[in-house]
């Protein structure tokens, strides 16, 4: 899977999600980076948000495995009201947990390639912006084939 072909693949999650509903007209997905919570997210998406980082690859023997993390973003009202914003994290982490069982039965019914690794969640507070979130972190293995494609070279 390119990185192409994965941020395609969240961004149809994002508009399939009931809660979520990105579409052309309403966005609700965004891609960027950790540090673009923390900023105005209000002028880019609208909530609850799916926030896609960038990745990084590894490679082991013959896999190739892509870490990546995303955030569910929920906008709540009044600063410092924390009761306010544990809802708010709340419903990102039942949106982030619903998205997380999608990947893995799309997984187990050939719908994406790879396997998938949950490694972790994390709650976040942006207090200045009164948005809340939790940014789940993935690494999704697909095999990698280490002989050179004779078609790509014209020594070969």
């Amino acid at each position: 899977m390119t990185s192409s072909q994965y941020y395609q693949y969240i961004e149809g999650l994002a508009r399939s999600h009931k809660m979520v509903r990105h579409s052309d007209t309403d966005k609700h997905f965004f891609r960027g980076e950790l540090e673009e919570f923390y900023m105005d997210l209000r002028n880019k998406v609208k909530f609850p948000a799916m926030i896609a980082e960038s990745w990084e690859i590894t490679f082991q023997e013959e896999n190739k495995k892509r870490e990546t993390s995303f955030i569910i973003a929920a906008a709540y009202k009044e600063s410092k009201n924390w009761g306010n914003i544990y809802a708010a994290i709340d419903l990102c982490e039942r949106i982030g947990d619903e998205f997380l069982r999608r990947i893995i039965a799309d997984v187990d019914e050939g719908k994406f390639c790879g396997d998938v690794e949950l490694m972790s969640a994390i709650p976040m507070v942006d207090e200045q912006h009164l948005y809340a979130g939790v940014r789940y972190t993935i690494q999704m293995s697909c095999p990698f084939r280490p002989d050179p494609d004779k078609d790509e070279w014209t020594d070969l």
